[in-house]
């Protein structure tokens, strides 16, 4: 008998949404690297994004 792992639409948004964050994170990093303000200020953005799509997902109740 095989066992299957089954993963809520909650923890999969959140783990969709660690791996944004990182995304944001390192390419945010990246842009500094640059010195370029435009790049650096729309990686600003996309992190801020990413953080607000981290938060709404670890605050969705799970059912449980």
């Amino acid at each position: 008998m095989r066992q299957t792992t089954t993963r809520s639409a909650s923890t999969v948004a959140v783990t969709d949404a660690k791996r944004r964050l990182y995304d944001a994170e390192t390419a945010l990093h990246t842009a500094h690297t640059t010195h370029v303000d435009e790049w650096i200020a729309a990686a600003a953005d996309r992190l801020h994004d990413a953080v607000e799509a981290y938060l709404a997902a670890v605050t969705v109740p799970d059912g449980r």
